[in-house]
Formats: C-alpha cells, structure tokens, sequence
C-alpha cells in the first residue's frame, strides 16, 4: 500500500526544486539573449575560434549575425512537396524465423493550380542471410536495431529521391525528412561499416542537387544546445572566465534562446554544426536555423548546397512555415507520411502470424521460444 504520509513531502520538495530551477532559467535565458546581441558583430571571429577549436562540446560555427532575424518570404503560388517517413518490425529471437520488415510512408502533395495528393506505403521484407548481417571491423556480425534503424533511413532518403525523379516539372519541388540529416550514429561505427552509409547517403544528396530539390530535415521539439554552447565557450575563452560560461548558460536550450528573439514566420541566421560525422559528408555537409512557426521553434537542417542557395534557402523557409500552420503547428506532410509508414501492435502480431502461417502451409518446421509461446497461451 502506498504511504501518502511520506510520499507528499517528497512531492513538494520536488516541486520546490523545480520552482527554483525555473527562476534560475530565466535569469539564464536572459544573459543569453543579451550575449546573443553584444556578439553579432563580432561572428566572424567567432566563426574561427569555433573552426579552430578542439572543443569536444556541439557547437554551432556561425554563418552570419547570432541574432539575425529574417522575415517569411513568399511562398511559392504553386509547389510540390515530397516526403517519407518509416517504421521496422525488429527480429525477435523468440519468434520461428530471424528476420526484419521495414516499411516506408511516401507522400506526394502539390498545391495550387493543380493539387492533387498521393499517400502510399510499402513494406520491405529482409531475410536472407545477407540481410542479416553487415561488415563490421572486418567481420561479418549479426545486424544490430541500430544498424536496421540506420537502413531504414537511408531507404527513407532513397524515397525522397525517387519521389523527386517522378514529381520534377515546371513548379517548385521540395523534399522533407522527418528529424535531422546528421548520421550522428556512424561517429562509433568502423569505417567500413560507416563508408557503405555514407555512400549511400551521398548518392541521394547528389542526386537531389541535381535535380535542383533542396531537402530538409525537419526537427520538432528540438532539444539542441548547438548554439548555446558556442555562446558558452565565447564566454569561456575570455581571459579569467575558466569554463563560467557554460555555466552561466546551464539549462538553457536553443529552442528557448530563439524563442526569446524570433516573432511568428521569422527565422533564425544560418548556423553549421560541428558534429565529427560530418566532415565525411562534404559539399553536403549540414547548416541548420531555428524556425518561428507560431505553436512552436523548430529546428529545420539543410545541405550546404541548399544552405549556400538563396532561393532555396527562402524556399525551405517558406513551405516550411506554410506545411506547420496547414498541419496545425507540425508539418501535414510529415503528419502523413508517417501515418503511412506506422506499424502498430497489431500490425507485429499479423506479420508474425503471417510468416508462421506460410511456413507451416509449406510444410517448414515452425520452432518458436517457450517465451513466445507463453505470449500465446491463455493462463487464465
């Protein structure tokens, strides 16, 4: 039974400490703002020092003003937009047969005057052995979730480019993936493993220059502190700061430093991130801004080739801003992208039940753990 008598307390106390640390916040989130302005001027040599330095912090190399601040463009009368999103089924070594699905959302909606909108998933299944495993440091090692989860996004960005191929004409196209464009998981694979990503990776981004596609990663709730902490190590490279910076800045986030600056449709200057994968990543490494859409400051990530393109820049910005306010503060695209690509309980249970099935009509053993077994049997 639950003692209410000593658990309150605990309660407030917690309360308290939260209280506390939301008014330290404030005070935090004010120094930020006001370092975000005394430093505008002075980027340029900001930008250096971030270059130069062997900071094992993310930081964000600046690319113009810190508190620029740039206002919605026009949107284009008529575009395209592209998207896909994904989900896997994991292999469960408790079921008859190793094995693995992937499944990809792919949407196609144009706007103006000729709408029209396509929404379609397909489902990929893996294995063979070769499916099942990868080349890592050498060897031949079962696949990992995290080496599936890494398939699934490039056959994501793979999507996009087909979507491109088929949807090019004389309109505006734009491609959108949900979450960030940064591999951030290949910075501890092997570099045999993470070559054969990257390849990949490449050939979809070249592809979509060129195609003269600009692509976006699209990240909601960011909880980035890239350019915080480059305001931190400003701070700290003063001579006598001895690290105080960062501190000063503790528990600030990006999202709420641009929140604190940008009005609804501006976005933020241009930042690029210094994260280690991306010096594989070449004329595709990735530029990132903050975004104003009105519910909420998100993050929107783009090759340096969009990046360094005005009129892609202003494109990305603008159909950006105008998918959240039609999807009511995140992007219908993506909304519906990932509504084709979810895999639900369910869905896992009638694969399984699928594979079983076929198995057993062709006459193949069907071995299953006494775990997943017990999944099956009613007890009571």
């Amino acid at each position: 039974m639950l003692n209410l008598v000593h658990l309150k307390p605990q309660i407030n106390k917690m309360v308290e400490r939260e209280r506390q640390f939301v008014e330290d916040i404030v005070e935090r989130l004010r120094f930020a703002v006001t370092e975000l302005g005394e430093r505008a001027e002075g980027w340029e040599e900001l930008s250096r020092m971030v270059e130069e330095t062997a900071s094992p912090l993310l930081l964000a190399k600046p690319l113009g003003p810190l508190n620029a601040a740039y206002p919605l463009p026009a949107r284009p009368s008529d575009y395209t937009l592209v998207a896909t999103d994904g989900s896997q089924i994991f292999p469960d070594r408790h079921e008859s047969f190793p094995c693995y699905l992937i499944n990809i959302g792919s949407v196609v909606l144009r706007y103006g005057s000729h709408p029209g909108a396509s929404l379609t998933s397909r489902p990929t299944f893996f294995y063979s052995d070769e499916d099942m495993h990868a080349v890592w440091d050498g060897r031949r090692v079962p696949l990992s979730p995290e080496a599936i989860s890494i398939r699934r996004s490039l056959m994501e960005f793979r999507g996009l480019l087909s979507l491109a191929r088929d949807n090019c004409d004389n309109r505006p196209v734009m491609a959108f993936s949900d979450g960030t464009l940064i591999l951030f998981s290949l910075e501890s694979t092997p570099s045999d493993f993470r070559s054969g990503v990257l390849s990949v990776f490449t050939e979809v981004m070249d592809g979509l220059r060129e195609l003269g596609v600009p692509t976006a990663g699209y990240i909601s709730l960011p909880g980035s502190v890239d350019v915080v902490n480059t305001l931190g190590f400003a701070v700290s490279s003063e001579a006598g700061a001895d690290g105080g910076g960062l501190e000063a800045l503790e528990g600030v986030t990006d999202k709420a430093l641009f929140g604190a600056v940008l009005s609804e449709g501006e976005r933020s200057g241009l930042f690029m991130s210094t994260s280690r994968i991306l010096r594989s990543y070449g004329s595709h490494a990735v530029s990132f801004y903050y975004l104003n859409v009105g519910e909420e400051i998100v993050r929107v990530e783009l090759p340096r080739w969009v990046a360094e393109d005005p009129a892609l820049l202003n494109q990305t910005h603008s159909i950006a801003y105008d998918q959240a306010k039609k999807g009511g503060g995140y992007p219908v695209a993506l909304q519906e992208a990932h509504e084709q690509a979810v895999v639900r309980g369910g869905d896992r249970e009638f694969f399984f039940d699928l594979l079983r099935e076929a198995r057993v009509r062709a006459d193949l053993p069907v071995r299953m753990s006494r775990k997943g077994l017990s999944k099956r049997r009613p007890r009571v």
